[in-house]
């Protein structure tokens, strides 16, 4: 049996935005030194690398802060919906904000993830 982690609602209320309001194009605040060290477990402790991809396009490709990634480059392909181009990148480990991959699905659905398509995604800490 899954033991459900406890979520912060601090934490709560600043993956659910980015979730749902970073797609749309509005400005979001860099996480909290408490989001980042509490999203920190989540994240695998050794300093490996991960090969990620990201559709870049007119609409996202000026991002900073944070960006999303995802570890399946047909997704990012759809993300560049033919007017941009796909970017591949390795990050080590300690740029890695949350990779939606290690979480279960009721710790995706606290985090404001519910999509109905999992975009197997990686939020990057780009600063």
């Amino acid at each position: 049996m899954n033991t459900v982690t406890h979520i912060p609602n601090y934490v709560i209320d600043w993956t659910d935005k980015y979730f749902h309001q970073s797609a749309f194009d509005v400005l979001l605040n860099y996480p909290s030194t408490r989001v980042i060290k509490f999203l920190a477990s989540f994240t695998p402790k050794k300093p490996n690398k991960i090969k990620l991809y990201r559709g870049v396009n007119t609409y996202n490709n000026d991002s900073k802060g944070v960006t999303s990634w995802t570890h399946d480059r047909r997704i990012a392909e759809r993300y560049a919906k033919g007017i941009g181009d796909v970017i591949e990148m390795e990050f080590p480990s300690d740029k890695i904000l949350l990779d939606t991959t290690r979480l279960t699905k009721a710790e995706k659905e606290q985090f404001g993830y519910d999509y109905k398509i999992d975009d197997k995604e990686v939020l990057i800490l780009e600063i």
